[in-house]
């Protein structure tokens, strides 16, 4: 494993982005603290969580990193999503949705992994899942004490090439895991999967994240405990990755509970969307050092934008709100991708009739230089019984109906099949 640290300090070129100057300044409260109300965009606090998250498959073994077993040369992962690469030790993964997948040879795989929580982040561990070969998905719990604990994904395996995919299903807020490398245990790495041609990006706030999927129907409907805990979080069932499914696509889950396109739910949490866009790690409290995408890097093919609904809770006025969207639409999003379809979506109340009036506005002024790649899209009204999730969430259905709706008018717009 040793070996393949060293093989992903090189990896930093692939990754690599400016950084911004750096700041003292202080993060914002935990989102569910006693001082600034709710987390993650609704309801309220519930009785203290006396439950044992679920272990890790096999546990974390806080021992000594075993040395490598791979005995050719080691493949580097495929690496999907926005990844801080600042520290050459390994890349760090804070937004929802990231993805680690790798080929192999042989009978076992084991995986290094760190996991970072600033103190305000009561909402830890961070939750991954495991794949193995396309199959079913396994919960795998970190241990947010910012150490290299060594996680047991899968044993006894057919002696045969094999795929195993990590996916990061919560946000930043619940923790910020550091990738140190996969262990064979005597078997032979492969070349990792081919990348999906297809890109799409998702922006959004905590009903785009997969809030409180993982328990529906809780007493009075909120989520035990801190309600934003990666316990309840799931970024793979929710809307976003749907759409990577159906149309075989790459997504990067821009994706941050309780934030808005310009204020956010708490107060004293002042970095919106037009502010942490451009990071790779979304972390408040490096917000002025934190590392920056290489936007020009990974141009998606389709945006699907659904932030606003928070800021017209957080006083955000009608005008300003407005101009606000136009220039993050036209001067960020629209000069990113020339070609890029995006979808300026209303999924919730909040914002709606204002959001899709001014993006009607956008699809009229840029069809007038020939910009036929601009869209709107309202969906139908929700339900009570499609928000049952924890803290009034959009439940699975929701997020299937979400994802079929937005789905046909990506068919319709792009060619997409």
């Amino acid at each position: 494993m040793r070996s393949l640290r060293r093989h992903l300090s090189l990896l930093v070129l692939v990754f690599t982005t400016g950084l911004a100057c750096s700041s003292s300044r202080e993060p914002p409260p935990a989102p569910g603290t006693s001082d600034v109300g709710g987390g993650g965009g609704g309801g309220g606090g519930g009785a203290v969580d006396d439950t044992t998250p679920p272990a890790p498959p096999g546990g974390p073994d806080t021992g000594d990193t075993p040395a490598p077993s791979d005995p050719g040369t080691t493949h580097p992962p495929l690496f999907v999503g926005r990844f801080d690469t600042t520290d050459p030790a390994g890349p760090k993964a804070a937004w929802p949705g990231a993805r680690i997948l790798a080929r192999f040879e042989g009978t076992a795989v084991s995986v290094e992994l760190s996991d970072f929580a600033e103190p305000w982040m009561d909402g830890t561990p961070s939750y991954w899942e495991v794949s193995i070969d396309h199959g079913p998905w396994t919960p795998i719990a970190m241990t947010p004490d910012n150490r290299p604990h060594v996680y047991e994904l899968a044993k006894d395996l057919p002696a045969a090439a094999h795929e195993v995919e990590l996916f990061k299903r919560s946000e930043t807020q619940t923790g910020i895991t550091q990738f140190f490398g996969f262990d064979f245990h005597g078997g032979k790495s492969l070349p990792p999967p081919e990348r999906q041609k297809r890109k799409i990006e998702v922006m959004g706030d905590s009903q785009a994240s997969g809030f409180g999927i993982e328990m529906l129907n809780a007493p009075d409907l909120n989520c035990p405990g801190a309600n934003h805990s990666g316990t309840y979080q799931n970024f793979r069932k929710a809307w976003g990755s749907l759409l990577g499914t159906r149309f075989d696509a790459e997504v990067h889950g821009i994706v941050y509970s309780g934030k808005g396109l310009l204020k956010n739910v708490w107060p004293t949490d002042t970095d919106p969307l037009v502010d942490y866009y451009p990071r790779t790690n979304p972390n408040p409290a490096i917000a002025q050092s934190a590392q920056l995408f290489d936007l020009s890097s990974w141009v998606p093919d389709v945006i699907v934008l659904t932030q606003g609904s928070v800021d017209f809770g957080s006083g955000v006025s009608d005008g300003e709100f407005r101009a606000a969207y136009r220039r993050f639409v036209v001067d960020t999003l629209r000069a990113r991708g020339p070609n890029t379809h995006i979808f300026m979506s209303v999924l919730g109340m909040g914002g709606r009739g204002t959001i899709d009036d001014v993006g009607r506005q956008i699809v009229a002024e840029r069809a007038a230089v020939g910009d036929d790649k601009m869209h709107v899209f309202v969906a139908e009204p929700y339900t009570y019984d499609e928000m049952t999730a924890c803290n009034s969430h959009g439940t699975p259905a929701w997020h299937q109906r979400i994802a079929d709706a937005l789905a046909a008018e990506i068919q319709r717009a792009v060619g997409w099949q």
